[in-house]
């Protein structure tokens, strides 16, 4: 019996058609996104890049990464990705700024007074803008014994009326411990490390009395340890060492100028 021929394909000469018109779709999609990106407002495509840059470099948090800031609890607080500036920057403002922050000085020294008896100095007591809000600079005599973590049972009143004061305006605060460079030297032992155990312990007592003792909100309430690594006063001297001892409360007013603010 004869076998039967096969009958060869058809070569389809034509295939090169759909990868040539997959290319020409694929051009035409790049083309129009130029087109598209060169219509696009550069300001807004600018703040778009500078947003997604600040995302990832960022972690998240309002407040600054250096020093190693961190939040004890199970809820960070609230997000954002502006970042303040160190110690030493205060930043310019407007004369009601000016105004604002020697008013919130005032009233926390008032504060102190009213709950201690005592006036505090000063120097003991700063209020500077920050690019994100204010910070309310505390000098080490105002909560601390010298090489003390433990809060100062007569100051307690005072860091309790703060408390309910920044509680009531309802915006996320960061509470930073600072050292300095000399406390410990006289004892020769580990005078960075020491440092920086301080001022973290301290940031931790006061944090944690916030919430426990004035019912502060966790979600709105971070730390961060700076050790001696961010000094505002440069000299040696006895007078410049208390003063780099301190500890910042840092308040961001991310939708609320300033001036504005029911202090």
């Amino acid at each position: 019996m004869a076998k039967k021929k096969h009958h060869e394909e058809h070569e389809n000469l034509e295939r090169w058609l759909v990868s040539y018109a997959d290319f020409i779709t694929l051009l035409f999609a790049f083309f129009t996104i130029l087109y598209a990106l060169g219509q696009t407002d550069k300001s807004k495509y600018k703040q778009a890049i500078e947003s997604i840059e600040k995302s990832f470099t960022t972690s998240g948090g309002i407040f600054p990464l250096k020093g190693n800031p961190f939040s004890p609890f199970d809820k960070p607080a609230d997000s954002g990705s502006k970042v303040p500036p160190s110690a030493k920057d205060s930043g310019k403002f407007s004369k009601d700024e000016e105004a604002m922050m020697k008013r919130i000085a005032e009233q926390v020294r008032g504060i102190f007074e009213k709950a201690t008896g005592f006036a505090s100095a000063d120097e003991d007591v700063e209020v500077l803008k920050t690019p994100i809000g204010f910070k309310i600079r505390l000098g080490e005599t105002m909560l601390f014994a010298p090489r003390s973590a433990k809060l100062k049972r007569s100051q307690v009143p005072f860091l309790f009326e703060l408390g309910k004061r920044l509680g009531e305006l309802n915006l996320p605060i960061q509470v930073e411990g600072h050292s300095d460079n000399g406390e410990f030297l006289d004892r020769g032992t580990a005078s960075e490390k020491e440092a920086w155990d301080l001022s973290s312990q301290r940031s931790y007592n006061i944090v944690r009395f916030l919430i426990d003792g004035t019912s502060f909100p966790r979600s709105k309430v971070s730390m961060g340890v700076f050790g001696n690594t961010q000094p505002i006063a440069e000299e040696e001297s006895t007078e410049a060492r208390a003063k780099n001892r301190r500890v910042e409360i840092s308040v961001a007013t991310p939708d609320r100028e300033v001036p504005l603010l029911n202090w």
